[in-house]
């Protein structure tokens, strides 16, 4: 097993730093169902990693319901925001950042919001750990466009080339991929998709620590 040399770190929040992804599910359902819709878990996950714009423009088109972007994204960040006490870390995020910090530089891109970025770093007490954070305020296209990723490496001073991206999600594979990146994947369920996309594919943080070098 050949390790995979990084010059920099970047992680995904939502599902890969974070387990946020079941409080996601449950918001939007909820979000959902208040207009009559049943937002189904195979939707969820059709959803995942490309960001909230995204998500809004899926339940008009299956739903039929009007949508205001403005309007409907601010209310699932509040609704979302109100219960990010209930977030915790992904299992070895402290252990991998802990063993980061001081050895490359670390940076977070999330398609998310800057709002709900910064609550749910504050929830898990991480605010300090990335010395770049990239939201989907922040760039013209969310992943899988390479964008936020693209512009952690600009903002680190770090070759696209050094990077390692960690995701959970194949639109942020695809969006370190086309950044020009190594992306090892941790997805939440069959990760028989990624085989194909990803540099490597393993069970959890602690398995991608393992398949890293630092230099």
């Amino acid at each position: 097993m050949v390790p995979i040399e990084a010059s920099a770190i970047l992680f995904d929040m939502d599902g890969l730093l974070i387990d946020s992804e079941p409080l996601w599910a449950e918001v939007e359902a909820a979000f959902a169902r208040d207009r009559g819709a049943n937002f189904t878990a195979e939707l969820t996950r059709e959803c995942v990693g490309r960001g909230l714009a995204n998500t809004l423009r899926v339940m008009h088109e299956v739903f039929g319901f009007p949508v205001d972007l403005d309007r409907d994204s601010r209310e699932i960040v509040d609704r979302f925001v109100a219960r990010s006490g209930e977030l915790v870390l992904k299992p070895g995020a402290r252990e991998l950042l802990d063993e980061a910090t001081g050895l490359v530089p670390c940076a977070l891109g999330s398609s998310s919001s800057r709002r709900l970025v910064q609550a749910a770093l504050e929830a898990v007490g991480e605010t300090s750990r990335f010395g770049v954070v990239v939201t989907g305020d922040d760039v013209a296209h969310p992943k899988p466009a390479p964008d936020i990723f693209a512009r952690c490496a600009r903002e680190l001073g770090v070759a696209p080339a050094r990077c390692v991206v960690l995701e959970d999600s194949l639109a942020g594979v695809r969006a370190g991929r086309a950044a020009g990146m190594r992306v090892i994947a941790v997805p939440e369920r069959d990760g028989s998709c990624f085989v194909d996309e990803a540099d490597a594919v393993v069970k959890d943080l602690f398995a991608a620590r393992a398949r890293i070098r630092f230099c």
